[in-house]
């Protein structure tokens, strides 16, 4: 009978502990899923402390987690308290709670209104500050005026500290000794969901700084894009300006780093173009002097770009002369180079002449005639001056010819040397001149005056022949003799031939 009655108590036991075990796993199954269902984690330590006082009965509970430091506990959230206390520090090794973070055991107190030590800890108040500062501000740590018992278990996971779960009661006993093991389990639980929270958090936050500073560096490399086009527009606009002073090769030969800033120079073989305007002295002073600045702007850009175009090296302006020469910086050879020069001279006459007529509809009535002088010769081309400020120019006693050679040409005349005749002659028909003396020259120099291109002198020199009843034309250039003579004869028969017709029709 008594083996009975024990087997009975046995197995009711056996049952009692299997329900228990039951409760525990739904307990642990419950919990872990409310603890992570989400990534807040104030609202997982919320809601643990909810879900023990529904199973437990804790009434006053909180959940402190350890700082980046691991000196002190921060108070995440609180649980049946007048005060909440969030934000207050407990420091590791201080009081119950800083005893259990610095031993990671669990710790149970009793008759706790016996025990000032605790209720100095409980009103401790601890600095929300570090690097032992100066107090600015601080909280309160809750706790119960009456507390009986006290229960403080380390929250853990993979055996490091996260944090501490505390429970205060006004009761003897928080809870059995049998719950021990679950509660533990449930705080490494909701240790393990803060932890993933957190780690949630930082990667949120991490993510925010990369997003601002990708937005930081976006609107720093579209302002750095902004600065750099302004930059380049005022770089574009200065070397636009800088190139007024430099001849098109000159600017080029810089800024293409062909040639150096430096005072260098060089003897090179180079043909030199003079050109001036005959009676300029004289325009001076009978127009006004805005007249006069439009009217040289005009004359000067239109024989620039004339220079530029055959490819010749603009020197410099001197009032209404104009320097040119062809060799330097770059080449073409120099016989090339000389015909260049020489077809750039013809070209600025026949454009001279547009200009001329240009101006006389104007009211200008002096007429602009130039005079223009070339010679081929080794001269010294390149960067003269001081350290500070240079000139790209040439030197030399062939650039004292070609001026020379200027103020002998006659109006609207091109007047080169021998040197230049002997390579411009195959395409250049010429007419010799007196010679002229030079300084600096033992010799007299020939001279020699531009006709025309052959090509075109041989169509001038085409003879014209025509025969019709009442009249009979014969012209042959090259065996004409006086052109004044036949220039007024043909005159008179173009007279003659307009009133025959006029007359006939009168009649």
């Amino acid at each position: 009978m008594n083996s009975t009655k024990e087997d009975n108590v046995e197995n009711n036991e056996q049952e009692s502990l299997l329900d228990r075990k039951i409760r525990e796993v739904e307990l642990i199954k419950e919990v872990s899923t409310q603890v992570n269902k989400t990534l807040d984690v104030n609202l997982i330590a919320n809601t643990m402390l909810a879900l023990m006082d529904e199973h437990f009965g804790f009434k006053h509970s909180m959940i402190l987690i350890l700082d980046d430091t691991k000196e002190h506990l921060n108070v995440l959230a609180t649980y049946g308290y007048d005060k909440d206390g969030v934000g207050a520090k407990v420091k590791v090794g201080v009081g119950v709670i800083g005893m259990v973070a610095k031993r990671k055991k669990l710790m149970r107190m009793a008759n706790m209104r016996m025990q000032m030590s605790y209720m100095q800890a409980v009103k401790k108040e601890v600095v929300k500050s570090s690097n032992n500062e100066k107090i600015k501000e601080t909280v309160t740590l809750p706790g119960l005026e009456n507390v009986e018992s006290q229960v403080a278990i380390p929250m853990q996971l993979d055996d490091e500290l996260v944090g501490v779960f505390s429970v205060e009661s006004k009761e003897l006993n928080v809870f059995d000794k049998e719950d021990e093991l679950i509660i533990t389990i449930l705080a490494n639980q909701t240790a393990s969901a803060l932890q993933h929270a957190n780690l949630y958090k930082l990667e949120q936050e991490r993510l925010a700084e990369l997003n601002t500073a990708h937005t930081e560096l976006a609107d720093l490399n579209l302002n750095l894009e902004k600065k750099v086009e302004e930059r380049t527009a005022e770089l574009v606009e200065l070397s636009k300006k800088l190139a007024k002073y430099f001849s098109p090769q000159v600017y080029d030969s810089i800024f293409s780093g062909k040639l150096d800033v430096t005072i260098k120079t060089q003897r090179k073989q180079l043909t030199i173009f003079f050109s001036d305007l005959q009676g300029f002295t004289e325009l001076t002073e009978r127009l006004e002097p805005e007249v006069l600045t439009e009217l040289l702007t005009n004359y000067l850009t239109e024989m620039s770009i004339i220079a530029t175009k055959w490819g010749g090296t603009i020197d410099k302006f001197i009032g209404d002369a104009m320097l040119v020469f062809f060799g330097d910086p770059s080449s073409n050879g120099p016989k090339k180079d000389a015909k260049n020069c020489v077809a750039m001279a013809d070209e600025m006459i026949e454009k001279l002449d547009e200009i001329r007529k240009e101006w006389l509809n104007r009211g200008v009535s002096k007429t602009l005639n130039a005079r223009m002088g070339v010679h081929s010769a080794v001269c010294t081309v390149g960067n003269f001056g001081s350290q500070d400020r240079l000139d790209y120019t040439v030197i030399g006693n062939g650039v004292n010819l070609a001026s020379r050679l200027e103020s002998n040409s006659e109006a609207n005349k091109i007047l080169i040397s021998e040197d230049t005749y002997l390579l411009v002659k195959e395409e250049f028909e010429c007419k010799e001149r007196e010679t002229i003396s030079v300084k600096g020259f033992s010799y007299p120099v020939k001279t020699y005056e531009i006709i025309g291109k052959k090509a075109s002198m041989i169509a001038l020199n085409q003879p014209l022949q025509e025969e019709m009843p009442g009249f009979s034309f014969n012209y042959n250039p090259l065996e004409l003799s006086d052109n004044d003579r036949a220039i007024k004869l043909i005159s008179n028969v173009l007279k003659s031939l307009e009133k025959q017709k006029k007359f006939k029709k009168n009649k």
